[in-house]
């Protein structure tokens, strides 16, 4: 379990105050991963602390806060939904702009290993 005072180290923020407002912003998420400690501590344990690095990283890459804490409630939205219930058309969109992004980062990853990149698909026809 890790205190706010770890957590600032941990996510390499500045102030507690910080850290608050990220737990506040995903408080949906986090809260099953939310404990208190002695003196009403806030504690979170590992699961908590990977929701809030993965809003962290969302923030670093240039995201606001209340963005990242969006994209990941369209990442973990559990499945309670009926299959034909239709998303709502922003959350869609949202949820598209942030695999986009997921895609060119793990492209640009298999670029930089040395992958190379596969031949499209229509070259063989090419010569007939």
């Amino acid at each position: 379990m890790y205190s706010i005072g770890e957590l600032v180290r941990l996510l390499g923020l500045k102030t507690e105050t910080q850290v608050r407002n990220r737990i506040e912003a995903i408080r949906d998420l986090i809260e099953p991963h939310l404990q208190r400690g002695p003196n009403n501590r806030i504690l979170v344990d590992e699961r908590g602390l990977e929701l809030l690095r993965a809003l962290q990283a969302l923030c670093e890459s240039g995201k606001t806060v209340k963005e990242a804490a969006k994209y990941l409630r369209a990442s973990a939205e559990p499945t309670e939904k009926k299959p034909g219930e239709p998303r709502r058309e922003v959350e869609t969109h949202e949820l598209l702009r942030y695999l986009e992004e997921e895609v060119r980062f793990l492209r640009r990853l298999l670029l930089e290993a040395g992958a190379r990149r596969p031949e499209p698909w229509w070259k063989e026809w090419r010569a007939l």
